[in-house]
């Protein structure tokens, strides 16, 4: 589980639960982060995720699902927050990974079992680092990643 917490920021001081992966962002909240931050969910990456304008939207919709604030209330509180020092106001806290993620790191890759001894290069290194966010669509439009495909019928 992840967490923002929020110091310095009266009366929205607090630490409230992140859960993307959980729960993903509503249409509301998708339309937040367009609004305030500029990204739309197809632009959106890992390095996303250290942008303060992002890290505010995300600790704006954790409060409200926290009910420390209404829908209406956001554009309010974010402009409270924008004028917030950054790093020290608001900050992310991710929390332990998952045991599934904890089993895939647990060792090295497998050795190859083709037989080759020839090599074309050195071996890649594997990533240590899991990502924490959910995987976007990098192509088509948002609700492609979604709907269901409606097969048509020719000569009905």
């Amino acid at each position: 589980m992840d967490w923002i917490v929020i110091e310095g920021v009266k009366p929205y001081d607090g630490r409230y639960e992140l859960n993307l992966g959980g729960a993903p962002l509503t249409v509301r909240e998708w339309g937040w982060m367009k609004r305030h931050t500029g990204y739309l969910p197809v632009t959106l990456d890992g390095d996303t995720f250290s942008d303060p304008e992002v890290i505010t939207i995300l600790a704006l919709i954790a409060m409200r699902r926290a009910g420390k604030i209404t829908a209406t209330q956001v554009g309010e509180v974010w402009d409270r927050f924008a004028d917030a020092p950054f790093g020290s106001a608001i900050t992310f806290e991710a929390g332990p990974a998952t045991a599934e993620e904890e089993e895939d790191d647990a060792g090295p890759p497998a050795e190859s079992s083709n037989g080759n001894e020839r090599s074309s290069g050195d071996a890649s290194t594997r990533s240590s680092g899991i990502s924490r966010w959910p995987t976007l669509a990098t192509s088509g439009t948002p609700a492609s990643a979604t709907s269901a495909s409606i097969p048509s019928r020719l000569g009905s």
